[in-house]
């Protein structure tokens, strides 16, 4: 069971370690500047943390849950929320590539708990973009996720490291969305 204090501690290295990657590249952070900044003993960061990997694949999580687009249900319908959705990742990451490069960095991390907060840190986009899309059913949905999570992150690997244009994105990424179009309006595909 962890106490307020502990809770507080976490929190306050996970805000020094956020700050720092606000600031530069993942490569460049050291923990120790993360303990100062978080005003606690190099030790004690490592009792909350087995690792640079774990540290910054909590960081991740804690930045995507605190910056996920809320569920808009305010919007007429699922294109149109899904839209909203994938938009708001896009440009998440376009505001703070540095935040992507850790991702991909962490994706050959060999801690285990790193891993961990990856993999549920994959899981949980997915299932956002999935929920959206909830109308196509359970099997069809996860699929479009899956797929929509995989264009995002491949055009934004060349986006952020080749210079790619991000608004080229957006733009296919409304195409894909073009496609589901007549299922999510629950219409029936023309065979001929």
């Amino acid at each position: 069971m962890t106490s307020s204090w502990q809770a507080e501690r976490r929190d306050r290295i996970l805000a020094a370690a956020r700050a720092a990657l606000e600031e530069q590249d993942y490569e460049s952070i050291q923990m120790r500047d993360v303990a100062q900044r978080a005003g606690v003993a190099l030790g004690t960061l490592y009792r909350c943390f087995t690792s640079k990997e774990h540290l910054y694949a909590a960081v991740l999580s804690d930045w995507a849950r605190r910056s996920a687009v809320a569920a808009r249900r305010d919007l007429p319908s699922p294109e149109a929320r899904v839209r909203a959705r994938v938009h708001g990742v896009i440009t998440a990451y376009q505001r703070q590539p540095q935040f992507y490069k850790a991702h991909v960095t962490l994706q050959s991390s060999s801690d285990p708990n790193a891993r961990a907060l990856l993999t549920e840190f994959g899981r949980a986009a997915r299932a956002s973009l999935a929920a959206e899309v909830a109308v196509l059913g359970p099997v069809p949905a996860d699929d479009a996720a899956t797929m929509l999570w995989a264009l995002i992150t491949s055009r934004l690997t060349q986006a952020i490291y080749r210079g790619g244009d991000v608004e080229e994105i957006h733009r296919i990424a409304d195409e894909f969305v073009d496609l589901l179009v007549p299922r999510l309006r629950g219409e029936q595909a023309d065979d001929g």
